[in-house]
């Protein structure tokens, strides 16, 4: 009787805060989740949404959830189905976020313009369409994720510091045993691309990576990357250390 009068209280805990309008939530989600604001909520705790949602002062742009009861009790954490429909950025698929505030993504599919990415680094100006699909990925704050998905650039194009004209290029990710293996390639591009980036986990990569330009006119600009074979093509090999870009 008392396991039956445990189980019983804790079922109607956990429904009560699901039920729980957002809009008295929402300071105390704010206050657990480091850089998060949503603002013109509405629904509940358990199916609910927002039309500003932003995370660390990165908009999203309208993000809607549903709980999945089940799921979250056998996973002890909150897990929900999720769509986001931004200007710039839609995305839906099944996220978890555990006690430890660690982010788990399941069969999430994306979709995403390029020139986005300018906003967040001035390295390149960056154009086309980066679409994919996280099949998982685990993400703690400073630590290197382990992610495994493939992610397409559609007609991807870089207009600065080098002019380099729309192709299509793929990157295969996933984890080994030191942290995490990308693939690179490219298909119908002006430029041949074909090699590998392994980051270990303490965030220093080591890329080798072969290129070779079907356009002549970004065949000079090209040689300065790396070692130019015999073929035509370049050879990059390069290694460093992304801790500075992600110690903030």
């Amino acid at each position: 009787m008392k396991k039956i009068f445990f189980f019983g209280l804790l079922s109607f805990l956990i429904a009560a805060i699901w039920q729980l309008p957002l809009s008295i939530a929402k300071p105390y989600a704010e206050k657990y989740i480091k850089g998060l604001t949503m603002k013109n909520v509405s629904g509940t705790v358990w199916h609910g949404a927002a039309d500003y949602f932003s995370v660390n002062n990165t908009n999203l742009g309208h993000v809607d959830w549903q709980v999945k009861p089940l799921k979250s009790i056998s996973s002890a954490s909150i897990t929900s189905l999720f769509t986001i429909k931004g200007s710039q950025l839609t995305a839906d698929g099944l996220a978890s976020i555990t006690p430890t505030k660690k982010i788990i993504l399941k069969n999430t599919r994306f979709d995403l313009d390029a020139r986005y990415l300018n906003k967040i680094q001035k390295n390149a100006t960056l154009a086309g369409d980066i679409n994919g699909n996280i099949k998982h990925a685990e993400i703690n704050q400073k630590k290197l994720p382990v992610i495994t998905a493939k992610i397409n650039w559609k007609d991807g194009a870089v207009n600065s510091p080098i002019r380099l004209a729309p192709g299509d290029y793929l990157a295969d990710i996933k984890p080994n045993k030191d942290g995490l293996l990308i693939l690179l390639s490219s298909s119908d591009a002006p430029a041949d691309l074909n090699g590998q980036i392994k980051l270990n986990n303490d965030w220093l990569y080591d890329a080798n990576i072969t290129i070779k330009a079907k356009d002549k006119n970004i065949a000079p600009m090209l040689g300065f990357l790396g070692k130019k074979q015999a073929n035509g093509s370049i050879i990059i090999k390069q290694n460093g250390d992304l801790k500075p870009f992600i110690a903030k």
